[in-house]
């Protein structure tokens, strides 16, 4: 789900005014973007290029969140510009972001000729060029004739008003003769951010009537709910709980409920395990079927956790007995970009997804592949596109056909969906309605794929041995696990205080640029801060993870496994307090090992394979030159330098 921020828009531009500089709306805008309020940004974006309209930096800035935003032909109209101004060659991905939104424009042979020019005047290979070149085969394939689903008669129904709104509706499954579906339409309550964030709730249609909410408090005012997945034996109903992390951008979380002795819901959710929801990433887009070849029910679901292949990848946990297996990526289905609302057809063995990471005829495209058995192995087949109607110039999404494949339903922002901004064209996903006479082509005739799909990205650096990591260090918010104590142990685990902490950023990048005059000092001072926590405290996140699951393996075998952990705080309080500050954070790194993934390593602790052992050093360790001034909380507690002096480091692996 594509989440379409408002927080603080209207305000902010109502208080600044016309007083204010060019530079000041862009900073707005700059920050907006970053945290994902596309229609925030676009506002201050425009207010800075109404007194500097000139300014090429600005053009390529409003192009880049027009495109993110939807309003593909606003992005049109201002990538063009740079790409016509003097100033192209400081903005040379402008010619292939041109032509990617041409393409979602249907202006195929346009698109087509932006890709040739991007590859024409880029000298050194790379990603983009590699993707650009098969953007040219691809927009010669859209455009043939032979996209269609030939000799099917297909009947596509936008459905009206009783269904979708300006807002985005989305996820529509039918089970036993009632859709379900998702509308993000609904104001938060009591939300501080004005105006007030939207939620989403999960509605229900019986015999094509209007949408009515879930009964019994099924949806969570302060929360978001969406994407209904019912299992099986319609014995469990499977939905995603989400939460705002700023003002913009959501993570969510996978739940249940199960049906009582009277056929209703359960009033309380029971959430996934850790497995599944991985602390600080998003688990999403549920989706629950019985796999006649393996024998077993299965749980597809949606996530940006470790160990996938990009962005949003497809992942797949066998489900038995009610007991969530350990999750495994789903492989070549997946690409860099994002690979999203899987839907797992059991009568036909295939699974139906949508990727912005193949090639084909729009933004996100629907392909769909067949699970078979091959020498007593289950495997995928090829995959392949869907073809048009079905898949447009622009977004499709959550396709989900009936048990006979004689219809199904899908969202998309389509011309012909409900413009939520007018002005723009832009956002949002209406539900549409697919039914055909005969089932979708067989895998004896497909629809002609392009030559490849887009390039891998770049080759990361790999991760195979324990000690391919140290020293892993993970960072903490000041005065963290459990502020003001002389405590040495902590109920927290690493987990839960890296999701805190890694929320604050813009609250740290405010603090720590407040005092400076100089634009090029904050800005130079901003991108460091971000830096810092995109990169070491996220990476320290991400590598805890993956050190977690190879640690699991190496015991698995029967190794007996030592790990050096060392604490370390910044000067900012007195020395026998941070010894404890220290000793906590490493109580919660232990913690974390004791928690992780259901417990799984807590035999391995009892028997002493595992053995944890713990060295605190406070801040006798901490770099000269870090402030331990309790009233210069900018450098004694916002600073990159002080940040870096909090956190526990694996130092060592026996």
């Amino acid at each position: 789900m594509r989440a379409i921020g408002f927080a603080l828009s209207f305000l902010l531009i109502n208080i600044t005014g016309w007083c204010q500089p060019a530079k000041s709306f862009e900073k707005a805008g700059d920050k907006a973007f970053a945290e994902n309020d596309f229609f925030a940004a676009i506002s201050h974006y425009k207010e800075a290029m109404n007194r500097m309209p000139e300014d090429a930096g600005l053009w390529f800035k409003y192009a880049e969140v027009a495109r993110h935003y939807n309003a593909f032909e606003v992005a049109e109209e201002y990538y063009s510009k740079v790409v016509s101004s003097s100033d192209s060659d400081k903005f040379e991905l402008s010619a292939f972001w041109l032509g990617q939104v041409k393409k979602c424009l249907g202006k195929y042979q346009e698109a087509k000729g932006m890709f040739e020019v991007f590859v024409s005047k880029t000298e050194t290979t790379s990603y983009y060029t590699d993707w650009a070149i098969q953007e040219i085969s691809a927009c010669d394939w859209a455009s043939l004739d032979t996209v269609l689903m030939e000799g099917k008669k297909i009947g596509l129904e936008h459905l009206d008003k009783k269904i979708n709104t300006p807002f985005s509706e989305f996820g529509a499954v039918e089970v036993g003769g009632t859709t379900y579906f998702t509308t993000y339409r609904f104001d938060m309550p009591s939300d501080k951010n004005r105006p007030k964030r939207k939620i989403s709730k999960v509605l229900f249609s019986e015999n094509k009537g209007r949408g009515k909410l879930m009964p019994n408090n099924f949806n969570d005012d302060k929360k978001l709910t969406a994407h209904t997945a019912i299992s099986p034996d319609g014995q469990r109903l499977y939905f995603t709980i989400c939460d705002y992390v700023n003002a913009s951008t959501i993570r969510c979380k996978i739940a249940y409920r199960e049906k009582d002795k009277r056929g209703k819901w359960s009033k309380t959710p029971i959430p996934l395990p850790i497995n599944i929801n991985v602390e600080g990433y998003t688990a999403t887009q549920p989706n629950l079927a019985y796999d006649s070849l393996s024998l077993e029910e299965s749980l597809y679901f949606v996530s940006d956790r470790p160990g996938g292949k990009g962005k949003l990848d497809i992942w797949k946990c066998d489900v038995k007995e009610g007991k969530f297996r350990e999750p495994e990526n789903l492989g070549d289905i997946n690409t860099p970009e994002n690979d999203v609302t899987p839907f797992f057809h059991s009568k036909s063995n295939r699974l139906y997804f949508s990727s912005d990471g193949r090639s084909g005829v729009g933004g996100y495209d629907i392909f769909y592949t067949e699970r078979f058995s091959k020498d007593s192995v289950l495997v995928w087949g090829e995959i392949r596109n869907i073809g048009k109607p079905i898949n447009s110039s622009l977004h499709e999404l959550y396709y989900a056909p009936s048990a006979d494949e004689k219809g199904a339903y899908f969202s998309s922002n389509r011309p012909g969906s409900f413009y939520l901004d007018p002005e723009n064209k832009a956002c949002c996903h209406d539900i549409y309605k697919v039914s055909f006479e005969d089932l979708p082509p067989s895998p004896s005739s497909p629809i002609p794929l392009p030559p490849v799909s887009i390039p891998p990205s770049p080759p990361l650096k790999t991760y195979e041995k324990l000690e391919d990591f140290l020293p892993l260090a993970l960072y903490f918010d000041n005065d963290e696990p459990d502020k003001r104590t002389n405590k040495t142990t902590t109920k927290k685990a690493y987990l839960e205080t890296y999701g805190r902490y890694f929320t604050k950023k813009f609250e740290f990048v405010e603090q720590y640029i407040a005092p400076v005059a100089n634009e090029e000092e904050r800005d130079e001072a901003t991108l460091k801060i971000l830096d810092f926590f995109e990169g070491e405290v996220k990476k320290g996140h991400d590598h805890l993870q993956l050190f977690s699951e190879i640690l699991l393996k190496r015991l698995q075998t029967g190794e007996r496994v030592e790990v050096v952990i060392k604490g370390y705080t910044s000067p900012r309080a007195k020395s026998d307090y941070n010894d404890n500050l220290a000793k906590r954070r490493i109580s919660s790194l232990r913690n974390h090992f004791h928690d992780w993934q259901d417990a799984v390593l807590e035999p391995f602790l009892s028997n002493g394979k595992l053995v944890i052992i713990e060295s605190p050093y406070g801040e006798s360790q901490a770099e000269t030159g870090i402030s331990d001034d309790l009233f210069d909380e900018r450098n004694s507690i916002y600073s990159v330098g002080a940040s870096r002096e909090r956190r526990v480091e694996i130092v060592e692996v026996k």
